[in-house]
């Protein structure tokens, strides 16, 4: 299965449960759905309170395997189950998060909701708008999908997030997206860092 099936799934899924959480699309679907070129290895869906993953785990319920899983949280191959829909997990930054994760045929789906960014910038006055963080909330960006509107993190927000985690292939994706299919230069202005505004300044001025 690939992504676009993955996606097609759930919202067949979402829009029959008559659910009405708030969920976006965030990492490298996201990217791609907005003309990057890259191959997404899973589908990242974001919500926005805990609460909303215990709804969308039993939306899942159908790709839950049977028995509890004894793998770690940390391990990619860790899914959701019958016993456990879904986890809450902190790190010694503080960090905290909620996630559940499926495979839908053989495409990993991740459903996550953060609680604690233990600090992460996330500003629109000069740390730079993280992709994780709550400023995406009132900055999403719908597009096309199969005649439906999906909800993504815009590319001007993922940009800034992936120089900060040293993806320079997603970087130079992201790039030549924003470059050929336009973009918005005030968004991109608030998303970047100072730091990065200046590496960029030709972008945004």
């Amino acid at each position: 299965m690939t992504w676009k099936q993955a996606l097609t799934t759930f919202c067949d899924f979402y829009s029959e449960s008559g659910l009405t959480t708030k969920w976006i699309i965030v990492g490298s679907v996201g990217s791609v759905l907005q003309h990057a070129v890259m191959t997404p290895n899973d589908l990242d869906i974001y919500v926005r309170n805990s609460e909303d993953v215990a709804q969308i785990a039993e939306l899942l319920s159908p790709f839950h395997i049977k028995n509890k899983t004894e793998l770690s949280y940390f391990d990619p191959e860790w899914l959701s189950s019958d016993e456990e829909p879904f986890f809450t997990q902190s790190f010694p930054s503080g960090f905290t998060w909620t996630k559940g994760k499926w495979k839908i045929q053989d495409f990993h789906v991740e459903v996550v909701q953060i609680s604690n960014s233990a600090g992460i910038p996330d500003s629109e006055t000069g740390e730079g708008i993280w992709e994780g963080g709550q400023h995406i909330w009132n900055l999403t960006k719908y597009v096309e999908f199969e005649n439906r509107l999906i909800p993504v993190v815009p590319l001007e927000i993922q940009l800034e997030s992936n120089i900060r985690r040293g993806r320079q292939d997603r970087v130079d994706a992201i790039l030549q997206a924003l470059i050929t299919h336009g973009y918005d230069k005030s968004l991109l202005s608030k998303a970047l860092s100072n730091t990065n505004k200046e590496q960029y300044k030709d972008l945004i001025t």
